[in-house]
């Protein structure tokens, strides 16, 4: 023990035989897997603590876990998660042809296009931009993703999507 406040030292009780399970989590935050369990515990513990005046540096040193993490889990724990509520599925290669030449066919037509046929083929056609990208020629989907979101922070964001 590094402190002698109470509430660190009831938090950091808490806290540690969730830390090492919890930094096991990786992917989508709403997976069900022990690892994320302890993760959404690990935070809201963290909320809580900081709820009550805790101060997150001195528990970090406490845990010996970086500040930043745990100062990241604080301010995005009411961040929703973005999804568009559906699964990916696999498609035919023949859905993926025709996907990425509606793509190609829009970025002729300019940027704005180009991006509304992205967010169509993810959002409504749940088309992976990863395999939209290899279509491309793209070896990375990451410029995908900024053009459908683009689009969306451009034009009011309908319902169904």
């Amino acid at each position: 023990m590094k402190t002698t406040n109470p509430l660190t030292i009831e938090y950091a009780q808490k806290i540690r035989p969730l830390v090492s399970t919890a930094q096991k989590a990786y992917g989508a935050k709403t997976q069900n897997t022990p690892a994320h369990r302890a993760s959404r515990e690990y935070t809201q513990l963290l909320v809580e603590f900081v709820d009550k005046g805790g101060s997150l540096m001195e528990l970090a040193t406490e845990l010996g876990v970086a500040y930043s993490g745990i100062r990241r889990r604080v301010f995005t724990a009411n961040v929703p998660t973005v999804t568009n509520g559906t699964a990916r599925v696999k498609h035919d290669p023949e859905t993926i042809e025709a996907a990425v030449a509606r793509v190609l066919d829009a970025k002729s037509r300019g940027t704005d296009a180009y991006h509304k046929q992205l967010t169509v083929e993810y959002y409504e056609n749940n088309i992976s931009l990863g395999q939209i990208a290899k279509g491309l020629g793209i070896s990375n989907a990451a410029p995908l993703y900024y053009g459908v979101q683009r689009h969306l922070r451009s034009t009011p964001r309908p319902a169904s999507l």
